[in-house]
């Protein structure tokens, strides 16, 4: 799964609108962690928020959008849809020209959400690079080649020129996609030291040991669906990205403007850790995550809703326990039950245990129902439950066959749980199901 972040330059949407649309329950992440409010999103959410952008572009309220989703547009009526709205756009000024490609990426997308586009993804080592630039706040995406080609010329009438020994680059420092506003450095590889020119920053790119590279040739427009593919290989593939992401520019600097792009995409790439697990216990080398399927059961408990920001569900469990032996019929084991959280952050949380029968409920308790389904198991112990959540979420499924299926997920205290030592063990349940080919 993506983070919120890296979600957001994926799906070029800002962080901010991505919260807005939770806030309003338009456009929810696939889980977040309880224990942080992190939010992450997966690949197959997708297609949905194309239909989210592509309808806001034709001009659509967000109040509207919601029932439009709901009837399931197919790609061929949004495609008309856009199509209509492009008839409108192109008797606009040329402000309007960037409204225009932003829709036909969106079309593209729409109409092939059941595949990828077809890029080569190359995992190489970058040098050094001894670089002239200037770092600034771009307007918008339209003016960052025109920084490049200023750059150029300005370099080219230095009295003491130098030599030009690479093509122009872009950076990018921003931690998420902005239409504008946007923090970029434009530089150009020199062949050797000078002194400084002013208003020109001299500084050395450092080496990137492994950086994932994508080459797009083609339309600008089409960019995104380069970025697309290289997001999607660096997910796939375990790694993150940990550095600006760059892109190299490998036209002369005069056909910058062209509509025939000829660019590099790199993102500086690095294999994801597996968290460091507090406490292990002596028995468990290596996390071993299980696939097993459990028939549906019934849990009887004390039930907590909210953000847990002051450890509470800690609290609901010393309250619970002296409880435990007034609850009848019970099976091995405790559980703490969890439904996903709504919009605002808050969850419902169950202390209980579980049950073969739930004709009789103690006072001040509640009965859930878990539905058959399969689960990835992972083994903790209590001081390395939050981290284990994070494991489970942020390396093992985006890197497995299975994706989260949106039910409760659960923490089970067998009989062999001591809660009074630190190394004590215990499970994470987390509901899967296969990933789609």
């Amino acid at each position: 799964m993506f983070k919120i972040g890296d979600f957001s330059k994926l799906a070029q949407i800002s962080v901010k609108t991505l919260r807005y649309y939770d806030q309003i329950g338009l456009f929810m992440p696939a889980w977040m962690d309880r224990f942080t409010g992190y939010r992450y999103y997966a690949l197959e959410q997708l297609p949905r928020l194309n239909r989210i952008v592509a309808l806001k572009d034709l001009g659509f309220s967000l109040e509207q959008i919601q029932p439009l989703l709901n009837e399931a547009l197919q790609p061929s009526e949004l495609r008309g849809m856009l199509r209509l709205k492009q008839s409108e756009i192109e008797q606009r000024i040329s402000d309007e020209q960037f409204r225009l490609q932003r829709i036909e990426a969106r079309l593209r997308q729409i109409e092939d959400e059941t595949g990828l586009p077809t890029y080569d993804i190359v995992l190489k080592h970058v040098a050094c690079l001894q670089v002239v630039g200037l770092r600034r706040i771009a307007p918008d995406n339209h003016s960052i080649q025109h920084m490049l080609i200023d750059l150029y010329a300005k370099l080219k009438a230095v009295t003491n020129p130098f030599q030009i020994v690479g093509p122009g680059l872009v950076l990018y420092y921003d931690n998420e996609y902005k239409e504008r506003d946007l923090d970029v450095e434009v530089v150009y590889p020199f062949d050797k030291p000078i002194a400084s020119v002013k208003n020109l920053n001299f500084h050395l790119l450092p080496e990137v040991e492994s950086m994932a590279c994508v080459l797009h040739r083609g339309s600008p427009i089409a960019l995104s669906e380069a970025y697309l593919s290289l997001m999607t290989w660096v997910e796939m593939n375990g790694y993150r990205v940990n550095g600006p992401s760059r892109e190299v520019y490998l036209q002369p600097a005069e056909e910058l403007t062209s509509s025939d792009t000829f660019v590099e995409v790199q993102f500086p790439v690095q294999k994801k850790p597996i968290p460091f697990i507090k406490a292990p216990l002596k028995e468990i080398k290596t996390m071993e995550v299980k696939i097993v399927t459990l028939p549906a059961f019934q849990a009887v408990g004390l039930l907590y809703h909210g953000k847990n920001q002051n450890n509470e569900i800690a609290g609901l469990w010393r309250e619970f326990n002296p409880r435990m032996k007034e609850i009848e019929h019970c099976t091995s084991g405790a559980y703490g039950l969890c439904e996903p959280m709504d919009p605002t952050g808050n969850f419902r949380y169950l202390a209980a245990m579980g049950v073969s029968d739930a004709t009789h409920i103690p006072e001040g308790m509640q009965v859930w129902q878990a539905p058959e389904q399969m689960y990835a198991v992972f083994p903790c112990t209590l001081p390395s439950l939050g981290e284990t959540y994070r494991y489970a979420f942020e390396t093992w499924i985006p890197g497995s066959e299975y994706q989260y299926n949106g039910s409760y997920d659960f923490e089970l205290y067998d009989e062999d749980f001591d809660a009074e030592k630190q190394d004590s063990p215990m499970f994470v349940y987390v509901p899967v199901e296969k990933r789609m080919k």
